[in-house]
């Protein structure tokens, strides 16, 4: 993982996200990392209509289909939750730098 997220993950309590590939062409995904209250992490991959994130529309969680979702106790297992959605840790980075609406 890179300085600059671990940074955000554990000094800012911000989270983090890359792309992934959507399950089918109307849709697309991220994979995310969040911060959570109690010091863990929720490591998910989830997806969304891509007519409602390009026509800026609202959406709830209904519309989202989530295709990983783990809770991990420490920053050191992020990595491994990252890998095992599918994900490459090395692309985690600031939501705004890859369009991430959560």
């Amino acid at each position: 993982m890179k300085a600059q997220i671990r940074n955000r993950l554990t000094v800012t309590r911000g989270m983090v996200a890359a792309r992934h590939d959507a399950s089918s062409p109307g849709r697309y995904a991220w994979i995310w990392v969040l911060p959570l209250p109690d010091g863990r992490f929720r490591v998910a991959l989830q997806e969304v209509p891509r007519h409602l994130v390009d026509d800026d529309e609202w959406f709830y969680d209904p519309d989202l289909t989530t295709r990983y979702d783990k809770t991990v106790d420490s920053v050191e297992e992020v990595d491994a939750a990252v890998r095992e959605a599918g994900g490459d840790p090395g692309d985690l980075d600031v939501p705004w730098r890859n369009d991430c609406p959560f």
